[in-house]
């Protein structure tokens, strides 16, 4: 059901997954600062929520998401400097901050791809935990065109995903990639046909939403970090986040539910801290 309104974006929940729909479909969903800001303070409000068990991001109409608004920046640039920093500087920190919540969401958060991924869209997927696109969804940079530079944690979240090679190829040339070109070097984890796109996401998330909170926050920080460690340092974080979590109720009903041969009922929960290094 729908749960507010905005003008930028719907938000609707059910089953545990809320999902946020952006609704500026007559620009191509691009981002200005009104929806930067509400992107922000919803996703702020989700991740803390404890009856949302997963997240799910998509567009409105033919886009996910075009980048951010030229038009509103284009307008921007007769402004005196002071100002013109002011205004473009407040829609890429709010763009900046989005990334930084997802990255720290204990909750899942995927991408439903329905259309054309660019710019700060692009930088967006690459940003959530797996990502569906339909068959027919395109994907590009962007940013060189218009003579700037990747924002939204495009330049630390694509390398680590399609690696240093691709990615550069991907942020220099602003080629546009099909579906499958994403499915192929791993922007996205699965491709369905347009029509399917609604209940293979509503599928997956429902699955996401039944993951134990505690393992999939201990399981997200030891993916994210562990470019940054050697291979001993990993095996000892892993040691400690899986002693912590047999310390948490979901292990008790994980196991129970092993031996009972049924699938296990995890309850949403405060989840445990990051494992140590």
């Amino acid at each position: 059901m729908t749960d507010s309104l905005r003008d930028s974006i719907l938000l609707t929940r059910a089953d545990g997954v809320a999902t946020l729909t952006f609704n500026r479909p007559d620009a191509l969903n691009a981002l200005d600062n009104a929806m930067a800001v509400e992107l922000c303070a919803q996703l702020e409000r989700l991740t803390q929520d404890r009856t949302v068990r997963a997240i799910v991001l998509t567009g409105a109409g033919r886009a996910f998401m075009a980048g951010g608004d030229v038009e509103a920046m284009r307008s921007a640039l007769d402004l005196p400097e002071a100002r013109r920093t002011r205004a473009i500087g407040k829609l890429v920190r709010h763009a900046q901050l989005a990334v930084a919540t997802l990255a720290r969401s204990p909750k899942p958060v995927m991408a439903s791809v329905n259309g054309a991924a660019a710019g700060f869209g692009l930088a967006l997927v690459a940003a959530c935990d797996v990502a569906i696109a339909a068959d027919h969804a395109t994907f590009t940079s962007a940013y060189n065109k218009l003579g700037a530079s990747p924002d939204g944690g495009a330049t630390f979240n694509l390398p680590r995903l399609l690696g240093a090679r691709v990615a550069a190829q991907w942020l220099y040339l602003d080629e546009h990639h099909s579906a499958a070109d994403a499915l192929r070097v791993g922007l996205v984890n699965w491709v369905v046909p347009a029509a399917e796109l609604a209940s293979a996401t509503r599928e997956r998330a429902e699955r996401l939403a039944a993951l134990s909170p505690a393992a999939f926050t201990t399981t997200k920080h030891l993916i994210a970090d562990a470019p940054g460690r050697t291979l001993d340092a990993q095996l000892l974080a892993e040691q400690r986040g899986f002693l912590a979590c047999t310390s948490q109720p979901d292990f008790r009903e994980g196991s129970r539910a092993f031996v009972e041969r049924r699938a296990p009922h995890f309850v949403a929960r405060a989840t445990i801290e990051e494992p140590n290094p």
